[in-house]
């Protein structure tokens, strides 16, 4: 048997993304559905929800599929130059509708990250904010792993203004 040898970045990837997603599914559980599409302080739980699972498919999977509404930056013109199509779930979908979306995404995102070989660590990616509009793979990662981090605090802080 000729085993591919274990990449032990995107284990720790993938681990990290593990730890943070979950992390972030329970504070949006936590969230009762009369609450989940109620806007607070900007944006509702759901819209966060799916915030993060926008960001994942553009960020992690790369994936270009003009169906993007919910990255905060719809007027821009790289946000409407992904595309017009309807998004696949909207804020209206309900708790578990905006949820089951989430994980799907978490889910591809996690795979993908699991088998991402060292050269594809080594790569660029689309990042909209950086000179030229690419950054390094890596680098992209880190920083979304911390914007989800950073929207985590966004929910906490609105279970707080709403106690």
């Amino acid at each position: 048997m000729n085993e591919q040898p274990k990449n032990e970045l995107s284990t720790f990837l993938a681990e990290q993304y593990t730890a943070e997603l979950s992390a972030y599914r329970a504070v949006l559980d936590s969230f009762p559905e009369a609450e989940f599409s109620a806007a607070t302080l900007g944006h509702a739980p759901a819209w966060h929800a799916l915030h993060i699972a926008d960001w994942l498919r553009l960020t992690a999977l790369q994936d270009r599929t003009p169906n993007y509404h919910h990255l905060g930056w719809e007027d821009r013109d790289w946000v409407q130059n992904l595309g017009s199509e309807p998004s696949p779930t909207d804020e209206t979908a309900g708790k578990a509708g905006v949820l089951a979306r989430l994980d799907d995404i978490s889910a591809q995102t996690l795979a993908f990250l699991q088998g991402m070989t060292p050269s594809d660590l080594g790569g660029m990616t689309f990042s909209p904010s950086a000179p030229g509009g690419e950054r390094p793979i890596l680098a992209a990662l880190g920083l979304h792993l911390r914007h989800i981090g950073y929207h985590r605090g966004q929910l906490q802080l609105i279970k707080k203004v709403d106690a």
